[in-house]
């Protein structure tokens, strides 16, 4: 059985869960987790958890992802996205468009959405609110009021404007959670001819990036190869800032139940370590294999678990 991390790229045309179901029939094995919802018209980074990885799904939810979208203006949609109806057209000139639609004042628009915020999910998400999806409610007609999220943007770059097609590509670095169709329509609704985003790339989600991921054929013809064991990323390289714990004798059965380990009991000697109260670790047993995730409590001079694999 595996345990580990696949980057997969997730390509247009399927769910983050279909993702998952075709992973699983893929490499025959069941337990398996994504760390963050992409729309089916969205395409890009996708990690799946694996076995015992599937600990690290919330883990791998909560870093920063970056994204490459398309804008469309002129245009707002059901979905803020262009695979939706279309519920309202701004048709202003092209030279409403040439005066607006430039870099300085893209620009300007875009510097607004930099920072902390509160961000209302859209209807058409996956977000659940009194255990309904939105977009189960969205497509029963429904519209209701959602509670507005606090999302952090950290930047976005302008990539590139095209005047003649009211378009523009931007590349966004924000917090989890952060819907960047909405993004979108709300450039387009500051920028006053309403947008829709018309594609979406995820290149980065925490350390996992774009270049190194892989398509679920190419990921397929791995298995088949009997090589797919050369992708699948060790548990322990997610916690590779922490620092090594080894220990031995009767702290190794400590280590495989979760038990509290006395610092004397560790490798290097706790002089060596330095801890910090709280601070956390990769824990090894005594044939150099990893298991845990250490806090050091200072009150009792030991460690405590954090979280086993």
């Amino acid at each position: 059985m595996l345990n580990g991390i696949i980057n997969v790229y997730k390509e247009v045309g399927f769910t983050s869960r279909d993702a998952v179901s075709k992973l699983t029939g893929i490499l025959r094995q069941r337990k398996i987790g994504h760390t963050g919802t992409l729309d089916p018209a969205a395409e890009g980074v996708l990690p799946m958890c694996i076995g015992k990885a599937t600990k690290l799904c919330e883990l791998l939810t909560d870093h920063r992802k970056q994204y490459i979208a398309e804008i469309k203006f002129g245009i707002a949609t059901d979905t803020e996205d262009v695979t939706g109806e279309i519920i309202e057209e701004t048709n202003f000139s092209n030279d409403w468009y040439k005066e607006k639609l430039t870099e300085d004042n893209l620009s300007k628009v875009i510097s607004g959405f930099i920072g902390r915020q509160l961000q209302t999910p859209p209807m058409y998400s996956a977000k659940r609110v009194g255990g309904k999806r939105l977009y189960e409610l969205a497509r029963e007609g429904k519209v209701i009021e959602r509670k507005p999220c606090e999302i952090t943007i950290y930047s976005i770059e302008i990539k590139n404007i095209d005047v003649s097609r009211r378009e523009a590509t931007i590349v966004v670095d924000c917090s989890k959670g952060t819907y960047i169709r909405t993004l979108c329509k709300d450039i387009g609704n500051e920028l006053g001819c309403k947008a829709a985003m018309k594609s979406l790339v995820r290149t980065k989600t925490g350390n996992f990036l774009l270049e190194n991921s892989y398509k679920l054929d190419e990921i397929e013809k791995l298995v088949r190869e009997n090589r797919v064991s050369e992708i699948v990323i060790p548990i322990e390289d997610v916690f590779k800032n922490l620092q090594r714990v080894d220990v031995s004798g009767y702290a190794c059965i400590l280590l495989e139940n979760g038990g509290i380990i006395k610092a004397a009991a560790v490798k290097p000697d706790i002089e060596a370590l330095e801890p910090k109260n709280g601070e956390k670790f990769r824990m090894y047993n005594d044939e150099g294999e990893f298991k845990a995730v250490y806090s050091y409590n200072g009150d009792i001079n030991a460690f405590k678990i954090d979280k086993m694999f």
